[in-house]
């Protein structure tokens, strides 16, 4: 079961939602029937970020909701922490900020307490993004620095590509394109080297679009369709959504 798990982990990186979907429900059948509930919690905690790649919000949801009942039957802190995290994010997908600050305050705490460096990093830069979705830039950048740090500190690469890459958008908020399009380079060559074609697809978005929007148009597009061919390829619905919503055709 935990090795299911495993393998869908590495598939879903690169983006075959589908495969690793198939490997989590596997999973996640052995657990029940073994009476292994921590691995249950775990198997459904993952399922659900599946259904949220896929826009499902509702089935996602459902999932981390029987996740968290688990984790806290159990005692599982660490998985607590976790899935409060990924519950905020279906909340904030969906714009409600108040509820989904509450799940990452209530996670934090549980990160800090338990010593949980990835799970702190990680949830830091979950907070940020409230505060930028509300205009405050200067709370955003505050939150991302720290979360930065700890993800240096214990080698989170993926963590440092998602914080470099959030941390371009506050200064393209700020019409400050270079020191954007600096963060972005970075983040991008570290999407690339650990496989994250999500992720690559993002940078290459932003990237695509910090140069159109300066005036480097055909650099821009080239940009773009790049990300539009990987937003394709790994049916990444919140990337192909972006993309159909740009007031010009790629």
């Amino acid at each position: 079961s935990t090795t299911l798990n495993n393998i869908s982990q590495i598939y879903q990186a690169q983006g075959d939602y589908t495969t690793a979907l198939t490997y989590l429900t596997d999973s996640l059948t052995i657990c029940q029937e073994i009476g292994d509930k921590a691995g249950e919690g775990t198997a459904l905690n993952n399922i659900s970020s599946i259904c949220q790649a896929q826009g499902d919000y509702t089935i996602a949801l459902t999932h981390l909701t029987d996740s968290l009942t688990i984790c806290q039957e159990i005692g599982d802190k660490v998985g607590e922490g976790a899935v409060l995290n990924n519950i905020s994010q279906i909340y904030q997908a969906q714009g409600d900020y108040t509820t989904a600050l509450t799940y990452l305050t209530d996670s934090l705490a549980i990160f800090q307490e338990i010593g949980g460096k990835a799970g702190e990093g990680a949830t830091l830069n979950n907070i940020s993004q409230i505060y930028q979705a509300q205009g405050d830039y200067t709370t955003t950048l505050t939150y991302l620095t720290d979360s930065l740090t700890i993800c240096q500190e214990i080698g989170d690469k993926a963590g440092e590509g998602t914080i470099l890459n959030n941390m371009s958008s506050i200064y393209q908020a700020q019409g400050d394109y270079a020191t954007a399009l600096t963060y972005l380079t970075d983040s991008l060559a570290i999407r690339q080297e650990i496989g994250d074609k999500a992720g690559e697809g993002n940078a290459l978005f932003n990237i695509g679009l910090t140069y159109y929007e300066t005036g480097k148009k055909q650099q821009g597009l080239a940009y773009l369709q790049s990300a539009k061919k990987i937003a394709q390829e790994i049916g990444n619905f919140e990337l192909n959504q972006a993309l159909n919503g740009l007031p010009f055709n790629i």
